[in-house]
């Protein structure tokens, strides 16, 4: 009998389990669940743990930080990347409600996750090490966020239910969300709302300046099902007011987005169909002086710089994408197969709203059209042994269309006026080479997984693994042919430009795990070993015309251009559960990973230092308390190339820190729900070495610094289910 090897390894270090009485009648979960996929040659949920341990920030990046391996690349409220064994940006794969989600940002203001209010989350997902081909193209790990949705009941008779919550942080910020739904056994609808806004955050230290941030979220769907089928649909409009990124050289001015999201089902015979088609268009608009004082370049002798540098980049993003797949019993086991796309369009340009006439096309219909095939098999290999195994091509094909800029119009406009090297040249040199430039690339990929289990007793499971994945450079790598700080949220304060010639990354990985389950709880480890041929990041640019460019009008001297090197990452992450007693018990995760170039002697960059959390919980009936410790070791594994090579950056280690955090909870009833915390019990200063670099100047944290972390929150809740 076929048995799908994935193993509910829940946890999560400072997890609060808000558990019922024995007698109580099931009820929908209050908290968003952490789940982490393991392997194994059974199902076995070892736990599904809420995810109350952290406090309700805007969105639900947070969770993350509980998962083994897995970081926040933080460069706003609203703007987080999700980082797992030091991989991260474009290189991961984050689903939302099954659907990708194309960022429409050129510097990823709205991540994946931003379009998931922590206050609608209804579960995040991450599967450890390996993920399958059918998850989709991308050497990263996989992390799926689903929200909350209506179900289908049993009876023919409509059924209401639903949820609210209100919460407050002191530092700084509030929210309230509701999701109301109404079902039968047949028919399921629903409606959900969210509004969060705070102010800039306090650190140990001082405020962050341009870390406000505002969003509104609304939605809606319908689902129907019959004998053998099931169809639903899903809308939801998001509304970002201005929000502070202060790790990029803009803040957000707006997000206008809609997504579009629907599934049908049906089976036929012993085989299950699926197929789901989803939408995402974005209007985005970015400034740099609505939170922050625009910089002062008046002394340039042109025209655009007569006083501040107010800037504003108007941006139009679409993108469309399928999954079509089915799945099959198959000898000992289950096979799956399917076709899958996403066809992506990107326009920005830079304006002047002092200086009508200027623009810059930073790109112009840049596309990246997706095209993919899988198949992949799980089964038992004998009593002991299981396998997956799969296998993916994909075609990707980019193109853009000619750009144009202001300053080459003025050399086209004034011949001799500008003499060579003045950024009105140089600009017209970068555009006419670009313009004349063959744009159109198509890449094929192909990506394999093998991975064996093998049961020894009850209680062990060992696994070993390999996969080989690719990512294709994504327009922003390919097609940013002036030099500016865009870099899909880099944060490293570094003018970039692209490269058409880009070769996709390879990645290489080998994954070792241990499952341990005993009486009192579980460990299970990780080992893993990753190569990466042709990892894409920024080197030094040696072209004379683009260091003019950057130098004389963009105020970066040391340019990076993004080009095609080698690279390892390498390490371990560990979660563990021990229960003391039967209303004590103590969570933990340990994560490592050592990034670091394999051509030159270099680290990669941004990657999370050697980290541990340790929390301890108690529970009686109805309430529980969590005293949770956070542990983060120096980092000073530096990028020379990335960062000591930018001198207007800070380009010391990040010391090693700790903090201490509060957690309790209290059922009030079945249906109401209390949370209250204090995170940074003890207002510690701390950088977090993955928050990137200050590029606000009006700020208590000097220019070029590394963000500190936020320092006491104090944050309470209030949830009702019905």
């Amino acid at each position: 009998m076929y048995m799908r090897f994935v193993s509910m390894c829940g946890l999560v270090a400072g997890a609060l389990a808000a558990h019922a009485q024995d007698n109580a009648p099931p009820t929908r979960s209050l908290v968003p669940e952490i789940v982490v996929i393991g392997s194994a040659d059974r199902v076995e949920t070892i736990d599904i743990t809420p995810g109350t341990s952290a406090a309700p920030v805007p969105d639900a990046m947070e969770i993350l930080t509980r998962m083994p391996g897995a970081s926040v690349n933080r460069n706003g409220a609203l703007s987080g990347q999700a980082q797992y064994r030091g991989l991260f940006g474009p290189r991961m794969t984050v689903t939302v409600d099954g659907m990708r989600v194309t960022p429409g940002g050129p510097n990823w203001m709205d991540a994946p996750l931003h379009y998931m209010p922590a206050a609608l989350t209804d579960r995040v997902t991450m599967t450890r090490g390996i993920a399958p081909v059918s998850a989709g193209p991308g050497i990263g790990g996989l992390i799926q966020a689903e929200s909350r949705h209506s179900e289908f009941v049993a009876a023919r008779d409509f059924e209401l239910a639903g949820d609210a919550a209100l919460s407050a942080m002191s530092n700084d910020g509030s929210a309230v969300a509701a999701f109301l739904g109404v079902s039968n056994s047949e028919h399921r609808f629903h409606v959900i709302a969210s509004s969060e806004e705070g102010d800039a955050i306090e650190s140990g230290s001082g405020t962050v300046s341009a870390t406000e941030y505002g969003r509104q979220t609304y939605g809606a769907g319908y689902g129907f099902r019959w004998r053998n089928g099931e169809f639903g649909i899903d809308l939801s409009h998001t509304d970002t007011d201005p929000s502070g990124t202060p790790a990029l050289p803009l803040d957000i001015d707006f997000f206008d987005t809609d997504r579009v999201n629907a599934e049908f089902r049906i089976r036929i015979g012993d085989t299950d169909i699926s197929a789901r088609v989803f939408r995402t268009d974005v209007r985005h608009g970015m400034n740099n002086f609505l939170l922050r004082d625009a910089p002062d370049l008046s002394q340039l002798p042109l025209p655009p710089f007569a006083d501040e540098e107010r800037r504003f980049v108007d941006v139009v993003a679409d993108a469309t994408g399928f999954v079509v797949s089915g799945s099959r019993a198959l000898w000992s086991g289950q096979v799956a197969f399917g076709l899958d796309g996403n066809l992506e369009t990107h326009t920005a340009e830079v304006l002047d709203p002092d200086f009508a006439p200027f623009f810059v096309n930073n790109f112009n219909d840049s596309e990246q059209d997706q095209l993919g095939a899988f198949t992949e098999w799980f089964g038992n290999l004998g009593a002991l042994w299981s396998m997956e195994a799969g296998v993916r091509y994909m075609q990707v094909e980019s193109s853009s269309g000619a750009i144009d800029a202001f300053p080459a119009r003025l050399a086209d406009m004034h011949p001799g006026a500008f003499p060579r090297g003045t950024p009105p040249s140089a600009v017209k040199v970068l555009r006419d080479r670009f313009n004349a430039a063959e744009r159109r690339v198509r890449d094929d990929n192909i990506d394999a997984v093998l991975k064996f289990d093998r049961a020894i007793g009850d209680a062990l499971m060992f696994g070993i693994g390999y996969a080989r994945k690719t990512r294709s450079p994504m327009y922003v790598e390919r097609y940013l042919w002036i030099p500016l700080e865009i870099n899909s949220g880099l944060g490293d304060l570094n003018n970039y430009v692209g490269n058409v010639d880009l070769a996709p990354e390879v990645s290489d990985q080998f994954e070792l795990s241990l499952d341990w389950t005993f009486d009192r709880g579980f460990l299970a480890p990780r080992m893993f070993y990753r190569s990466v041929d042709d990892y894409i990041q920024g080197v030094a640019v040696v072209d004379p015309v683009v260091i003019a460019v950057s130098g004389n009008a963009n105020g970066d001297p040391t340019p990076l251009q993004f080009a095609n090197v080698e690279a390892e990452l390498y390490g371990f992450d560990v979660v563990a559960r021990y229960s003391v007693s039967e209303r004590l018990r103590l969570d933990a995760t340990l994560s490592y990973v050592r990034g670091k170039r394999a051509d030159i002697d270099d680290d990669l960059y941004r990657i999370a230092p050697l980290n541990a959390r340790v929390a301890l919980t108690t529970e009686r009936g109805r309430w529980s308390l969590t005293t949770e410790a956070v542990l983060v070791a120096e980092q000073d594994r530096i990028s020379a190339t990335i960062v000591h090579g930018e001198t207007r950056s800070s380009n010391a280690s990040t010391p090693g820190y700790g903090l201490l955090n509060l957690y309790g909870q209290w059922e009030a009833g079945h249906r109401v729900q209390v949370r209250v915390g204090i995170e940074n019990v003890l207002d510690r200063h701390y950088t977090n070495h993955l928050a990137g670099f200050n590029r606000v100047a009006d700020s208590d944290v000097p220019f070029g610094a590394r963000l500190p972390g936020p320092g006491m929150n104090a944050f309470a809740q209030l949830r009702l289910n019905w």
